[in-house]
């Protein structure tokens, strides 16, 4: 097979790929076994198919080996290398194949392809979006037939999105995506007009989701793109990022009192959607902020306990019990974590947190690594950069999730595991694309 033919079959592969992501479903088979279906088949697919790519090709090697990669690369270490210290190996072994492997063809892969096909990545959004459309009329649907109760709305998107803040964190990622797409410059009338359109339907998705932390996500897109407007430098958001921690450290107990008066519960039936905001301050009997500060504090534990190793990628949910405080343990808090209370589940309800937890401080570094490679690419390399525009537009839409990850954990899941990895090969490519001699050298 020669090597564009395997290439055009791998951008129609991953096509079909996005188009199926969110449909895709738990099923079982072999007894408790579990795979997502369709998705988990075709991307292993195309894992394959990296793996081809990479053994056939010097040139293709030496790409993949060098630039972004190297940046990825502790990430990847670092979930095997923790797998080993783990208390559950084949849990962690299940959990570190999978992360591994949604790095390898939504991040690496996806960079290959589209430094020489540049509309691929719109093209990929347009496909995954429509599929999400359909399952949002699908949610409608539901919603309907239990006749407009919102009680209901965790539960109306499955079983294609079992909860519905996966669904928020996916429609805040799109949303985002698309009224920025809207703003490139060399657009036609009816591109301008379908991103548009899509910007907004999805910023009525994360309303109907409604997932707290995805609303307040798109605020905090909007306020990096403005950073971007006034072209700040890492070194002005360093410094913001401080005065911000030396302010909330001086006000900490006027803070606290603000906090512990916000008597707003999300729970609560037909609450009106500006209290079901401000109950995410509410820190004092909302149950589901609680829980979250309970998982967050038993992951802090967990790392204190295991500082270097931590318990192992994918325990998490195994290993936290002993580990909660009881103060915050409510109906929804788990005391066996193969009968978890309805409407709890989830883990450290941080992607942060869960890294630190389950594979220490080196995890969390390896990670912080990776985002800090993105934040300086999009605030020190992009201004001056051929594809400054479509940088920007990445990495505010990957704002979103940095700012949702400090409330939930969704990059195990295929479905939120393209949007991030894609959105950062898509920065990384437009980084690269438009300077095609530096394809082999290492990145700056």
């Amino acid at each position: 097979m020669q090597t564009s033919l395997l290439i055009r079959f791998g951008i129609f592969l991953l096509k079909v790929t996005v188009l199926c992501l969110p449909f895709s479903f738990e099923l079982r088979f072999f007894g408790d076994a579990r795979i997502h279906f369709p998705t988990e088949i075709l991307i292993g697919l195309l894992a394959v198919l990296f793996v081809i790519d990479l053994l056939r090709n010097s040139t293709v090697k030496k790409t993949y080996l060098l630039q972004e990669f190297l940046w990825v690369l502790p990430l990847l270490a670092a979930y095997v290398v923790f797998a080993l210290f783990s208390g559950m190996p084949m849990v962690s072994a299940k959990f570190s194949i999978v992360n591994i492997v949604y790095i390898l063809v939504f991040f690496v892969l996806l960079v290959r392809l589209l430094k020489s096909n540049p509309g691929l990545f719109s093209q990929l959004m347009l496909l995954y979006s429509l599929g999400v459309i359909a399952v949002a009329g699908w949610g409608l649907f539901q919603f309907w037939q239990y006749e407009w109760n919102p009680v209901v709305i965790p539960g109306i998107f499955r079983p294609f999105y079992r909860d519905h803040t996966i669904l928020g964190a996916s429609a805040a990622f799109l949303a985002v995506f698309w009224v920025s797409y809207s703003f490139l410059k060399g657009r036609k009338a009816i591109t301008w007009i379908i991103s548009f359109v899509l910007g907004f339907f999805f910023i009525f998705m994360v309303i109907f989701s409604g997932s707290r932390a995805a609303f307040i996500s798109l605020f905090i897109s909007l306020f990096t793109g403005a950073l971007f407007l006034l072209r700040f430098r890492v070194r002005h958001i360093l410094v913001m990022a401080l005065s911000f921690l030396l302010t909330g450290l001086i006000f900490s107990d006027f803070i606290k009192d603000r906090f512990s008066s916000n008597l707003s519960e999300s729970r609560t039936h037909y609450v009106d959607y500006s209290e079901h905001i401000r109950s995410s301050g509410n820190i004092s009997n909302d149950v589901s902020n609680l829980e979250r500060m309970n998982r967050w504090i038993s992951a802090w534990r967990m790392f204190k306990n295991k500082p270097l190793t931590g318990y192992g990628p994918g325990t998490y949910q195994f290993a936290y019990i002993p580990f909660q405080e009881e103060s915050l343990m409510t109906y929804l808090s788990v005391k066996d974590p193969y009968d978890i209370p309805e409407g709890s589940g989830g883990t450290a309800h941080s992607e942060y947190l869960l890294v630190l937890s389950e594979m220490g401080i080196f995890g969390l570094i390896a990670m912080l690594l990776f985002l800090g490679r993105l934040l300086f690419l999009a605030f020190e390399k992009s201004y001056r950069n051929p594809g400054k525009l479509e940088i920007i537009i990445a990495f505010t839409a990957l704002s979103s999730y940095l700012f949702h990850a400090l409330f939930n954990n969704f990059l195990a899941t295929e479905k939120v595991a393209f949007l991030f990895w894609g959105m950062a090969a898509w920065l990384v490519a437009n980084y690269y694309r438009d300077n095609e001699e530096r394809e082999l050298l290492p990145a700056s």
